[in-house]
């Protein structure tokens, strides 16, 4: 029997690899009829340090950032409903937790393929997430090949 997605958590940020995720994530959720939420976290220096109570922290006031509007406006052009959550911490916590109060059935991240010095100072959000997540990730790299053509 084959599992039908409902709701697909993308987290979106200003990057590259993120604009993929994205695009992969509606792909996925248009061709499944699910729904999608978008969200973006502001990180916060040394918060991965800081035990957290793996609840989401909420900007207040559905506050929307660029990032935001633009993933809302992509979901629209392709008639998959959204919605947006913005966030405030260490990013891969904060979306683990936010798919977990979500319940999500997927959740969808770009991976910029950081090599040694740039993973130890920028962090791998997808590499955390992994251990972070109890939901099924979906790590999509930068560049994604062209679908085969039958």
């Amino acid at each position: 029997m084959k599992r039908k997605l409902k709701r697909v958590l993308i987290a979106v940020d200003e990057t590259p690899s993120s604009q993929t995720a994205l695009e992969q994530g509606l792909a996925l959720a248009a061709g499944e009829d699910a729904e999608v939420v978008f969200v973006h976290v502001v990180s916060i220096a040394g918060e991965q340090f800081v035990p957290d109570d793996h609840k989401p922290d909420r900007v207040p006031d559905r506050a929307r950032t660029q990032v935001l509007v633009n993933a809302e406006t992509a979901a629209d052009a392709v008639g998959v409903p959204c919605t947006t959550e913005l966030l405030v911490g260490y990013p891969p916590s904060q979306i683990a937790a936010l798919a977990d109060e979500l319940n999500v059935d997927l959740v969808v991240v770009g991976s910029r393929h950081l090599s040694g010095v740039k993973r130890f100072l920028l962090g791998s959000t997808s590499r955390a997430l992994i251990g972070d997540s109890t939901r099924p990730l979906l790590v999509v790299p930068e560049t994604v090949p062209e679908p085969a053509l039958i």
